[in-house]
């Protein structure tokens, strides 16, 4: 599966169509285990372009004096 090109939309939507394959039971163990490997492929590469994106957002502070300054944003568990 090449996923270089891949947007995030398009990666959760493949990812969505193949947990409804697993959940359903028209497919056999080997097939399964396929799209089990390729739904961990996807999940790894929308981890990663969603940290990548968190890298890059920006928050802008205002300070008691009315000045604006950028830190990175910060995501909390």
């Amino acid at each position: 599966m090449d996923l270089n090109n891949l947007s995030y939309e398009k990666a959760i939507l493949q990812l969505e169509n193949i947990l409804e394959e697993l959940e359903g039971d028209s497919l056999t163990l080997d097939k399964s285990l396929e799209k089990f490997k390729e739904g961990t492929e996807l999940y790894k590469y929308c981890l990663q372009l969603l940290n990548k994106a968190e890298g890059e957002i920006k928050i802008l502070l205002k300070d008691d004096e009315g000045s604006l300054s950028e830190v990175d944003f910060q995501m909390e568990d």
